[in-house]
């Protein structure tokens, strides 16, 4: 065989495994987990910038910073500066990624963490030399529009960094973050002091982001992060771009098939980000339809376990039998509390044996204040359950 001939057969074994090799990758991560993804696994193309080669554990890192201090010099224009600084951060953010992803050595972390640190400090000394407002200068508007979209998207990936850390550098990834939101919330503040114009500026940004069919529910989180920053005077516009996006994805959700309300009960197992945060969230979501509110107490109530978790406390199951089928077989199969179901449950019926005591009961507790039905077995009561024959009397005892 010719050497032309062997190069050809090895190239053609190499793309073809390369190709099998992407195609099981690809199959892996599934639906959710891609949603979830998509949300949170910022990437460098969506901030303007490439992938990081040079990183700051590399005794060469210097050259990178040298390069970047001589790009700083010859650029003059306060806003130019500004832009070049954020582009700067940009970099050292998904540096900062990089580090994470290659190494568990929190002191390298750390470095990483604290060297985007001081590029965030830095745009806000640069903008603090910009004498204009957005409404006087469109290159400043223009500036500003850009550090929106780029600093809500890195409020996303420091929250998933967050839990990809060692314990060792979480505070220092969580420090970063809350630093990130005081320097977001000034340098949006100094270049654009109407209300009206910061909920309409969050509220076509955010819209107009690449993200999964659950987007909104992050951008809701980014939004409270920053309002719990931001002075008195500007809450209210925070508050305005929360509750157009929370009516958005409340019309999102009702018009979601049941698979797809389901992926959402799943996809907020998996997202990252403060539980208790997100449990404020779910409350202000409201909806007329009963499946739908099923699966949000659903989905509240997986939030509290986690909170409970989280602080050490014992989650308390509900004694109620449940059938679900079993994701090892995949057959229908009893489970004798909350706790112990499959998440999710995919529910199914089984046939019992006469006397087992299954009866179809309308019913609530003190998480689900509505009527629903569905078929309890056994010891079934636990605090604060109450059934009924009929859906009147049920909701005759809700009213009281």
């Amino acid at each position: 065989m010719s050497n032309s001939a062997k190069l050809f057969s090895f190239l053609f074994i190499f793309f073809l495994g390369l190709g099998i090799f992407l195609a099981v990758s690809a199959q892996e991560a599934s639906p959710v987990e891609e949603a979830v993804n998509l949300d949170e696994d910022i990437q460098p193309e969506d901030l303007g910038v490439s992938e990081p080669k040079l990183l700051p554990d590399s005794p060469f890192y210097f050259l990178k910073n040298w390069a970047r201090g001589i790009q700083n010099v010859l650029t003059f224009n306060p806003i130019r500066k500004a832009e070049l600084r954020m582009k700067f951060a940009n970099e050292k953010l998904m540096e900062v990624k990089k580090i994470v992803q290659k190494t568990q050595d929190p002191e390298k972390i750390k470095k990483a963490t604290e060297n985007y640190q001081q590029e965030v400090e830095k745009i806000k000394n640069q903008v603090e030399k910009i004498k204009e407002k957005a409404k006087e200068n469109p290159q400043v508007e223009s500036f500003l529009d850009k550090f929106l979209h780029q600093q809500t998207l890195h409020e996303k990936l420091l929250e998933k960094l967050e839990t990809q850390v060692p314990s060792q550098a979480f505070e220092k990834i969580k420090e970063a973050r809350e630093a990130h939101l005081e320097r977001f919330q000034s340098v949006m503040l100094k270049l654009e002091d109407r209300p009206e114009k910061i909920t309409e500026k969050l509220d076509k940004i955010l819209e107009e982001q690449k993200g999964s069919q659950f987007k909104e529910f992050k951008n809701l989180e980014v939004l409270k992060n920053l309002e719990e920053k931001v002075p008195e005077e500007a809450k209210e516009a925070i508050r305005k771009a929360e509750e157009k996006i929370t009516e958005n994805l409340q019309e999102n959700l009702e018009k979601m098939s049941p698979e797809n309300q389901e992926k959402f009960k799943e996809y907020m197992e998996k997202i990252s980000g403060d539980k208790e945060r997100q449990l404020e969230i779910m409350e202000k979501i409201k909806s007329e339809s009963s499946e739908l509110k099923e699966n949000l107490e659903k989905v509240k109530e997986r939030i509290k376990e986690k909170i409970k978790e989280k602080k050490g406390e014992p989650v308390a199951c509900a004694q109620v039998i449940t059938y679900c089928i079993d994701p090892s077989t995949g057959e229908c199969a009893v489970y004798p509390d909350a706790c112990s179901t499959p998440k999710p449950c995919q529910s199914c019926l089984v046939e019992m044996s006469p006397g087992t005591g299954c009866k179809n009961l309308w019913w609530f507790d003190n998480e689900h204040k509505y009527c629903q039905q569905k078929e309890f077995c056994g010891l079934y009561m636990y605090l604060g359950l109450r059934t009924f024959e009929t859906k009147e009397e049920c909701e005759t005892g809700l009213q009281k």
